[in-house]
């Protein structure tokens, strides 16, 4: 999937909050929305070669968006809004084994307390799925999340409602770099959203990762990877 048509090469200076950074670019220091809520600290740092994608608009307060990251030669995606958009194109496109028996994709569907990414439809049966976008890697290992998430645990708390009341449920984890050969929950960072992982396994939420192509331009849902609880 193209994600940006314009995009120029920056140096990382520094996180100013959750999402805006400043950057070095073309000589002078420019300011920039991240569209990554997480803590990336594996990712961004000082002297990091980063990628923006020029997207001007009057309503905006910034013009570029930093959308990607050159680490040690492998290429990371930072913006947690590729995820839900590669999983909807490959499952539209039939190109994801789990859901090929799904026909119709509803987004930002509405369960209970939270608002789960998608609703998969297939005229029997219906599928609430959620995705999560993971830019850590260790030692081959995807981990997620990065940082503590509540909202993470009300998801899965979500999800095993769901399978509760008849419908199937998955939870999916985009992992936006190519260097990762299996994902576990990061039980060192957060080690109750671990616990409610495993017990969404057991109550019958499927649970999958795939790890994706990237350049800074485009992003691609590529193979599956083994999950590792």
């Amino acid at each position: 999937m193209r994600i940006a048509d314009r995009v120029k090469e920056a140096t990382f200076i520094t996180r100013r909050n959750r999402f805006a950074c400043l950057v070095r670019l073309s000589g002078r220091q420019e300011s920039v929305y991240l569209p990554n809520s997480g803590r990336l600290d594996s990712v961004l740092f000082p002297g990091q070669t980063v990628f923006l994608a020029d997207r001007p608009s009057v309503s905006r307060t910034t013009q570029y968006d930093l959308i990607a990251a050159s680490l040690r030669g492998v290429f990371v995606s930072a913006d947690a809004r590729v995820p839900s958009m590669v999983f909807r194109e490959a499952v539209m496109e039939g190109r994801l084994p789990p859901f090929q028996r799904y026909a119709s994709v509803r987004s930002e569907v509405p369960r209970g307390r939270s608002r789960l990414d998608f609703l998969l439809s297939d005229g029997d049966s219906q599928c609430f799925v959620e995705v999560k976008s993971v830019t850590l890697v260790r030692d081959g290992k995807a981990l997620f999340p990065d940082s503590p998430t509540l909202r993470g645990k009300r998801h899965l708390h979500t999800l095993i409602w769901a399978r509760k009341d008849g419908y199937a449920a998955a939870i999916v984890f985009v992992v936006q770099r190519e260097d990762a050969d299996s994902f576990s929950p990061n039980d060192a960072v957060d080690v109750e959203f671990g616990r409610g992982l495993r017990a969404a396994q057991m109550q019958g939420v499927g649970i999958y990762a795939y790890r994706c192509r990237v350049t800074p331009g485009e992003v691609e849902l590529a193979d599956e990877l083994p999950v590792e609880l």
